[in-house]
């Protein structure tokens, strides 16, 4: 796909696939794990997959140079083969936390599992002003002051999710957190780019509703964690057990998808 295209792509991803994503992963989530699994986790992975082979221009959708619009037809088509691939990959880690969940559930009282309930109810508060804080950044911040905000996250690994959070989805966007991310650019200036980007953003963040800049790095790692405080206040004490073994890698993921897990196991009986 033409660079000069991405930013028409990711317009049409956010207005017609996110949906059909998300409806796809509450599927599988719900077929496979009894609905404990986070849709959030699977729609996050699978919006890095996606990154990830826009990136490398990669089978099975941006091989051929497709417009925008013929890519967006493919991931629609395919959306429950990358619900899937998020499973897998989401699948071994989210059946051990299962595991270790109900042993610590069975030696709780009620009354301090009621306590944990509140603080779920909490957490989904939280998540709101999560939600509006991401959105007044994004709606604020220029390309530039997003590119510098997302490169210059201090977890290497959350850089490519801040981005996506931000909408910090342009090439050039990509390409200044690979160089940061091989460490091409001196520490002083990534350092001098995180201060000036993070002023900036909590300016904006100041003039909306005072909400403190680690709001913006919790929005986008805050998925985890919710989703296991929700399956504990619900006392969900396990997923579907006795997976079946047909669980192969989809014929779709070609060679892009490397070192993909390739099947979970259920919690032992």
């Amino acid at each position: 796909m033409r660079t000069n295209d991405h930013d028409r792509f990711w317009q049409l991803y956010d207005q017609r696939v996110r949906q059909t994503i998300e409806r796809a992963c509450r599927h599988a989530s719900r077929i496979k794990t009894d609905s404990t699994m986070d849709i959030d986790d699977m729609v996050a992975w699978i919006d890095t997959r996606v990154w990830t082979m826009l990136e490398k221009d990669a089978y099975p959708t941006f091989h051929d140079d497709p417009t925008p619009e013929q890519a967006i037809d493919r991931l629609i088509k395919h959306a429950p083969t990358l619900a899937r691939w998020a499973y897998l990959a989401l699948c071994r880690s989210h059946f051990r936390r299962i595991e270790q969940r109900a042993g610590f559930m069975s030696g709780m009282s009620h009354a301090e599992r009621l306590s944990m309930a509140s603080a779920v109810e909490s957490k989904i508060e939280r998540r709101e002003e999560l939600d509006n804080t991401i959105s007044a950044l994004r709606q604020s911040l220029s390309a530039n002051e997003k590119q510098r905000l997302a490169a210059s996250v201090q977890e290497k690994e959350e850089r490519n999710r801040v981005a996506l959070a931000l909408g910090a989805t342009r090439r050039e966007d990509d390409a200044m957190i690979r160089k940061v991310n091989a460490e091409t650019i001196n520490t002083n200036t990534v350092q001098q780019m995180r201060s000036r980007a993070r002023k900036r953003a909590q300016e904006i963040l100041d003039a909306a509703q005072r909400a403190p800049l680690w709001l913006l790095i919790g929005a986008v790692l805050l998925t985890t964690s919710f989703g296991s405080s929700i399956a504990i206040a619900g006392e969900q004490t396990g997923g579907r057990k006795g997976m079946s073994p047909q669980h192969q890698a989809p014929s779709l993921s070609g060679p892009i998808v490397e070192g993909e897990q390739t099947g979970g196991r259920g919690p032992k009986p």
